[in-house]
Order: C-alpha cells, then structure tokens, then sequence
C-alpha cells in the first residue's frame, strides 16, 4: 500500500468509455491509472505544505461570506481542432458553457477558469482523431507554457484503441495538458473531472480499476486507502449497472468487514453516472486549493494577469512601507485588498501601504472591459517578526515556512526546504532520524533533491534576530549524506545587505554512512552585537537525486567571556509553572532590590506583552495556546526563557 495520510497527487489518468448501458443507455467512463514513482516522491515530499494549505482553506470557507469569495484566477489555453479545412471542431457556445459550468462547481475552492487570448484553432485532420500517447507531436507545435492547455477533439482514444472521454496529465511545467472528446466536454461533470484529476485528486474508488477498493466502510483506514480522503465514502466503484435513473446505488458488494457500502452517488471524481455527478466534498476542495497553493501558482496569462511585485516584503521593524506594482497592460481597472480580508483598500494601479506588524495576504483583482481576474498571495508581507533568542528544534513546524521562517525556491523548479520525520522519502541519502531527539518521530528541515536539476537553489530564511551579547555564536545540526551530494552555504544578511559564506561552505558529503549522526558547526556573532540580522543556509542541488541536505536544532547561544564573571542573578531567575496551567506566570529573580522589567513575544517575534516584575504574578490569560519566549533584564543584565502554554 503505496497511500500516506496526503495522498494528493495522481498524474497519469485516463478515462476510458465502456460499453455498458443501463436504463437511458447512459455509458459509464472507466479508467486505467498509472501512478509513476515520480508521483509518490512528490505525495511525500509535499505532503505537509499541503496539508497546511487544505488547514487554511477550510479556515477560510467557514468564514463569513467566504464562500462568494473567488481568490484565484487560473487561465486556460483552449485548443479546438478542426479539419484541415477550418470545419467541425467543438463550437464556441459548447466551450463557454463549458467553462461557466465547471466554475460554478471550482467556485467553491476559490478557483475559477479563464480563456487567455481567445481560442487557438488547430485545422490539422491527423488531429481530429486523436490516439493517447501522440502528445508529443501535438505539443511540439500548439502548446503554450505556464497555462492549462486543453485540447478538443472529436474522437480520443486509449493506448489499446478503445474509445475514451478524456485525461489529463499534469507533471512539471512542461505537461500542463488535459484532452478531451467533444462529446464529453459539453458535459459539465465529465471536465470538472478531469479538472479535479488535474488538481491532484483520485478516483473515490481508488488508484486500482481491477478489483474492488480496501477502504472500509467504517472509515477506520479512509486516510490511507481508496482516494485517501476522509469526506468520501469507501467506494465499490460505481457504473451505471449499480446506479438506477434516480441516482440510488443498487449494488450489493461488501467490504472485508463484511458491511455494505453506502457510496456518494454524486461525487464528481466517482464512476456514478454523469447526470449524477454535481459535487465535490470540503476535503476535495480543500486538497485541490491546496495543490495549487503548493504546486500550481505559476500559472498565469502573460498578456492578462494579476501578478504583482512588491519592491520590499519583509522587515524586522514593527512597521513597513511596501510600495506595489501591476504592470500587465490592457488592464483598466485594479482592486487592492492588502490584507485580504474582503475590503478593498485601493484601486489605483501601483499602491503604497504601510503595514504594522503581522503577517498578511494579499489579494489583487484586475479587470479590462472583458473580463475579471483575481490572485492571492499568501503570507506575502511579514513585519515585526524579530526575535532577541533562537533555539528552534522545528518540533512545531508544519512545513518549512512556519513561525517566520520563509522557504525559497529560488530556481523555481521544484527544489525546495520541507519539513520531516523519520527517513526522508529518497533511499540512500538523508538523515534516518531526528537529531533533536535521536528518534524518528522529531522533526527537522530538509532540501530535497529528487525531481530538481544540477545547481538549483533552495534559501531557508529564520526570523530577524536582535544580536545583544558580545560573544554570541549561532550553532546549528546539519546531515549530508549522499554520493551526488551538492554544498550547504550559510550567509547573514544585516542592513547593509547579505555577507554570503561566513564559514567555509560544506560541499560534497559529509557523513560516511547513511546511519551517522548529525554534526554541528557554530559562528561567531559577536561581529554583529547591537544589529538586527537573519540567517541564511543556501542549498545547492548536486548532480542527481541522491543529495539530500538535513538542518536542525539552530541556536543562539549567548556565552559571557571568560575573563568576566557572570552575574549572579541571571542564574536565580525562575519562571513558574511552565508549562502554564492556571494563567498565572511567577518570575523570581533571586533579588528584591533589582528592578526587572519583561517582554513576552511569540515565536515570530511579535510583542504579546511587557512590563515591570513585581512581587505578584504576571497574569497571561489573554495569550493563546502556544511557546513563547520571555526576556527579562535590569540595567546591567538579560535573560531569555522559553515558557509554553
């Protein structure tokens, strides 16, 4: 069994039409999946970053009025082939009805379609009927990179010649393709499917089309068998032999438990009859928003678009100006929501706003005398987000970019940071556990190499850190292990700019055996006392998929100098209890007579609350649940402590 609890990604599909007819003498598609390695590298790699965008989505969609709300425009290229002399082919009514059916039904993941620069007619015969597995041909002279390319003919078939509706392939950005026969494409439930496949989700009866799906009934294995999701019930794999005229399942089968499966007749990614179909479930719109999130955001319409640039995201101040640009022309109108919270806050082409600390989305619509389109760019502009103490062990970290840590795929191809547990999903490189814990259920980050190219570059970005001790040094745990190991760059970036390699880089492999521990390296900080900075560890793809690069537990220590003598009442400071069970934090200094004061920030550095010690207790009731640091200092010392809640 090949499904991890994120199974979201299928990408290899096609619908084939049988010849089975009941009732109207509606024909039921059926299809052969081929799910590559490729793929399930891809499930695993991804598989937390997606999971916190499906968290996000189903946040947003029990929001007020969140359900009305369209934040992603994605564009389509449409090619309708014709006969070699410009007759035939699917009309423009059939393709507009097309695409308003489908988003009403994608309306729901915040997605709608959009044609980009019309309708490309391709007058080719040899196309007209069109055989699986010719793409190649097809592509070398009608495909357009960085859209959804859909081409209509009017007969498709499959590899061994039967007669099929449609499929889609979505590997890389090269194969961004869906092909469909024009008689499917006029039904509504047909493209919505193959859109569905497109944005990553199975089949409700599973990956397997020759015996009857493992998932139970009970919804006890629903995670890891049939289409690993859990809204969907377990599917016998529907047709339209066991799927009466009025959509009710007829069909007897049972699952290994012996229970009789009730499946959702409905479902747009089910092999129920097409008239049937009209939904997906909350967890398939959330897996599929969640997929573009993660895989599919560059898809964008090179002479319409609402991308923007933004000349500066990112401050460890507690206020930022950023000033932003739309600079696709043909656009007469442009709707700023700068926090993406529903209002728009601007309609002029290129805005300034000035942010107080927080972290935000931000949400353009650009309109001409066509047509509207709109993008989100989540986690866009974070201010404030400085912290005086790092000792990050990532145990908390759903992806990477968590807790004002940003993850940078700077080649754009694929070769990122991913957070991990246990062995990461490429045999013979990686670390095999955490270091944190020398268990394999800790958490570390990770770049992977499977799936990127030679010399590609990942960045993992920590907060702002505020550099006070004048013996600072930073430590950090790293794992390179891997006979095409690339090189592991660290570089600090103060005011004035990145300082790229403050130590000798670490190139080549650096474990002798897969099962080695982590080694540590440290930096001297004390270069940078009294200046706000950020750490940088820069990766650097070798030469192929064997070069996994593993960091983890990254520290601040702050050590006084030897020749001086400590002072006494850093080391009587306690805070109590921790964790904090009755909303009452007790600081004792081991001194009456010093005056401490306190700051309380959470982990991406923002100030939850400050103030003066006294004998009572600080009343923490209004922060929320999580880990926060604590500093605490009088005019001659500091501490830091770490408190969770």
């Amino acid at each position: 069994m090949f499904f991890t609890n994120y199974n979201v990604i299928f990408l290899s599909i096609v619908l084939s039409v049988s010849s089975l007819v009941s009732g109207q003498g509606e024909h039921t598609p059926f299809c052969g999946t081929t799910t590559t390695t490729e793929s399930l590298d891809f499930i695993s790699r991804n598989a937390s970053q997606i999971q916190i965008y499906k968290e996000e989505f189903l946040a947003k969609r029990s929001g007020k009025n969140n359900l009305n709300r369209i934040l992603n425009s994605i564009p389509i290229k449409a090619h309708v082939i014709r006969s070699s002399n410009g007759t035939g082919g699917l009309s423009t009514s059939n393709l507009n009805k097309a695409l308003t059916d489908v988003n009403a039904i994608f309306k729901e993941a915040f997605m709608e379609f959009f044609l980009c620069d019309g309708i490309n007619y391709i007058d080719e015969s040899k196309y007209c009927h069109f055989k699986k597995g010719n793409e190649a041909d097809l592509k070398q002279d009608y495909y357009t990179p960085g859209l959804i390319n859909i081409y209509f003919v009017d007969d498709l078939k499959s590899l061994s010649g039967e007669n099929i509706c449609g499929y889609s392939n979505n590997i890389g950005r090269a194969n961004d393709i869906i092909i469909m026969s024009n008689d499917c494409a006029t039904n509504s439930s047909s493209l919505a499917h193959e859109l569905g496949h497109f944005f990553s989700l199975l089949h409700t009866h599973g990956p397997d089309n020759t015996k009857i799906t493992s998932e139970l009934v009970d919804g006890s294995n629903c995670d890891t068998d049939g289409d690993g999701i859990c809204d969907t019930p377990a599917d016998p794999k529907l047709s339209a032999q066991n799927i009466n005229n009025f959509c009710e399942f007829t069909g007897t089968d049972t699952d290994a438990n012996g229970h009789t499966f009730t499946p959702d007749t409905g479902n747009l990614m089910s092999y129920s009859r097409k008239s049937c179909r009209n939904h997906f479930t909350p967890q398939q719109l959330a897996r599929m928003y969640a997929f573009y999130q993660t895989t599919k955001r560059y898809l964008t319409c090179p002479s319409f678009n609402a991308n923007l640039s933004a000349d500066i995201s990112s401050t460890c101040e507690e206020n930022l100006t950023v000033n932003f640009k739309n600079q696709c022309s043909g656009i007469t109108n442009w709707e700023w929501d700068i926090d993406s919270d529903g209002v728009i806050d601007y309609t002029v082409q290129n805005p300034s706003h000035t942010y107080e600390a927080g972290i935000y989305d931000v949400t353009l619509t650009v309109s001409n005398k066509s047509k509207t389109i709109k993008k989100t760019f989540s986690k866009l502009i974070k201010v404030g987000t400085e912290i005086d103490a790092l000792q990050e062990d990532f145990k908390d970290f759903s992806i990477a970019g968590d807790q004002g840590w940003t993850s940078v795929d700077v080649s754009e191809s694929g070769y990122n940071w991913y957070s991990n547990s246990g062995a990461t999903t490429t045999d013979g490189t990686g670390p095999l556990i955490d270091h944190t814990t020398s268990k394999t259920i800790g958490t570390y980050i990770y770049a992977e190499a499977s799936g990127a190219n030679p010399g590609d570059i990942a960045e993992f970005i920590s907060p702002c850190i505020h550099v006070t001790p004048e013996t600072s040094k930073l430590e950090f745990s790293y794992h390179m292990y891997g006979q095409n190991m690339g090189a592991l760059h660290v570089d600090i970036k103060t005011d004035d700019g990145y300082i790229n390699d403050v130590i000798e880089p670490l190139v080549g492999s650096q474990q002798t055996k897969q099962h080695d521990p982590f080694l540590k390296r440290s930096i001297e900080l004390s270069s940078y006392e009294n200046q706000t900075i950020k750490i940088r560890f820069r990766a650097i793809r070798g030469a192929s998929w064997d070069g996994d690069i593993a960091i983890d537990n990254i520290i601040i220590k702050n050590e006084e100098p030897k020749d001086l003598k400590p002072v006494q009442s850093l080391f009587e400071v306690i805070a109590y209890p921790n964790p904090i069970t009755n909303d009452n934090l007790y600081i004792k200094t081991g001194s009456s007579q010093d005056i401490w004061s306190y700051k309380i920030t959470n982990l991406v550095g923002q100030t939850s609350k400050v103030g003066t010690l006294t004998s009572q207790p600080i009343n923490v009731s209004d922060l929320s649940s999580g880990t926060y640091f604590i500093t605490i200092h009088n005019a001659d010392s500091k501490i830091i402590k770490k408190i969770v809640k």
